[in-house]
């Protein structure tokens, strides 16, 4: 009996053993699945908060605002994003010798910068369309992974509302993006460890005595240290070199295919003689007369136009390069003779023909210089009545060959400013010049002009403009001749109220 209760007491007790010792495996693995949860959790949330690093390239006439609407947008999410400045990336892209807004460059600037993705923003003017368009390239391998479709906003004060319209897309791209993979680094091969060359034991014989322990000596005090004020860091900045491909699209795109002006212009004129020794000579004024200069009254229609037709095949110098052409014709006028009794049909006129080249400079192209070389003639005829006219006015017809240049400007987002000057030769001077008044005649002829506009939508503006041609002539008399004075100036004002276009 004793024996059957011992062995039922063992086997009570390896029962209770087994189904204890499930319960106590089963508990660690339950601890350590919810340690790889939160692990992994955390390691998400690690990589939602992860900031990407993001740069904004900008070109065009409004750069500067859709740059700063961009950044901004950029910067009011600190926790996604950070805004790398664009001189790191331009000098990035010029040391490298390559277009940052390109696939394969904005991979390669990538690469060295760390970047998730470079924003590129377009507000170059296409054709006749003017345009903001944003791509968000991919900074891995440069693919652009959001390009809305472009806005068309009319001034700089609309692009931001450009830009916003497309920021849902262009985040939707921006989260998609990664930065380029880190190199892998090869291992370095642990440096071999020599073993320390054993020292012979010291002889018991030869031991020294133990030496007597230094006594302890006081501390010196440790000098005090002045807190040094950290040096102001200075970032670096690059210079901002845009990449040679880059700018000569923003210029080829930027070339008018034609641009020109139609209005209504007031002429005057005023013919004076100098030292007329028989006091024959009869001046002449169109217009009101103030201390000798005529001031602009008379009618006239007066149109411009430059053509460039290289523009739309060319993206280099060519695409300055245009055909120009003016003309000025009076309408209504009439001149008086010396009695004032019979007025005369009076015709004024003036037309130019030649070529134009522009050179344009400065940020975003805001001035240009001009040459241009014309041919042109200037007439002023009276016309005869009832088979007579004033013998003693001239007619005349300047035939002439020129050249000039002037300086336009971009003052503000509405003006613009327009500055010609220009020498012109005469080649014939008509009656003028004919054996029956001055055979042996030299001339010149300067002219000048000043043009304000306002500019009332992307084409079309409004001129006001002030001109003035100005002949001289040098008479050479000899005995005999019908006429003696040592010379003259005629000199043309001129006032326009124009619509101007540009396209």
């Amino acid at each position: 009996m004793k024996t059957r209760t011992r062995h039922v007491t063992a086997a009570a007790l390896l029962g209770a053993a087994l189904l204890l010792v499930p319960t106590a495996d089963a508990a660690p693995k339950k601890a350590s699945a919810r340690t790889a949860q939160s692990a992994t959790k955390k390691s998400k949330a690690a990589k939602v908060t992860e900031a990407r690093r993001v740069a904004v390239l900008a070109s065009g006439p409004h750069a500067d605002a859709a740059s700063d609407v961009l950044e901004a947008e950029l910067n009011r999410r600190p926790a996604r994003y950070e805004v790398v400045p664009e001189s790191a990336v331009r000098a990035a892209a010029s040391r490298r010798g390559v277009d940052p807004t390109q696939p394969a460059g904005a991979a390669a600037v990538a690469s060295e910068l760390g970047l998730s993705a470079v924003l590129v923003a377009d507000t170059a003017t296409v054709g006749k369309k003017q345009q903001v368009r944003i791509t968000v390239r991919n900074g891995r391998d440069g693919k652009a992974l959001a390009s809305p479709a472009a806005a068309k906003p009319a001034t700089a004060k609309l692009v931001p509302v450009a830009v916003k319209r497309q920021w849902t897309a262009l985040e939707r791209g921006l989260q998609k993006s990664r930065a380029p993979e880190a190199a892998p680094v090869a291992p370095t091969p642990p440096t071999p460890v020599e073993p320390e060359p054993v020292k012979p034991a010291t002889p018991i014989a030869e031991t020294p005595p133990p030496a007597k322990a230094p006594e302890p000596k006081t501390p010196d005090p440790e000098p005090i240290r002045k807190p040094v004020a950290a040096a102001p860091r200075k970032e670096d900045k690059a210079p901002e070199k845009q990449d040679d491909a880059v700018s000569t699209q923003q210029e080829s795109r930027s070339a008018p295919l034609v641009e020109g002006a139609l209005g209504l212009k007031l002429l005057g004129r005023s013919l004076r003689y100098k030292d007329d020794v028989f006091g024959v000579l009869r001046p002449y004024t169109l217009g009101k007369d103030v201390a000798g200069v005529a001031l602009p009254g008379a009618p006239q229609f007066s149109g411009d136009v430059t053509v460039y037709p290289l523009a739309p095949f060319q993206k280099g110098a060519l695409a300055r390069l245009g055909l120009t052409g003016s003309i000025d014709q009076s309408f209504g006028l009439k001149s008086t003779g010396s009695t004032g009794a019979v007025s005369y049909p009076t015709t004024a006129r003036e037309w130019q023909a030649g070529l134009r080249y522009v050179m344009p400079f400065g940020q975003a192209q805001r001035y240009g210089f001009e040459v241009t070389g014309t041919y042109g003639m200037n007439t002023f005829r009276i016309d005869a009545v009832d088979g007579e006219r004033p013998l003693d006015l001239p007619n005349v017809e300047y035939k002439t060959a020129g050249l000039g240049l002037g300086l336009r400007a971009t003052l503000s987002e509405k003006f613009d400013f327009n500055f010609r000057l220009g020498y012109q030769h005469p080649l014939d001077s008509g009656e003028l010049s004919s054996d029956a008044w001055f055979p042996r005649m030299s001339a010149g002829a300067v002219t000048g002009s000043a043009t304000l506009a306002y500019r009332l939508n992307r084409i079309l503006d409004v001129r006001l403009k002030a001109d003035l041609r100005r002949y001289f002539f040098k008479f050479n008399p000899e005995p005999g001749d019908p006429y003696v004075a040592g010379g003259a100036v005629d000199q043309y004002p001129g006032l326009s109220l124009q619509v101007g276009f540009r396209y």
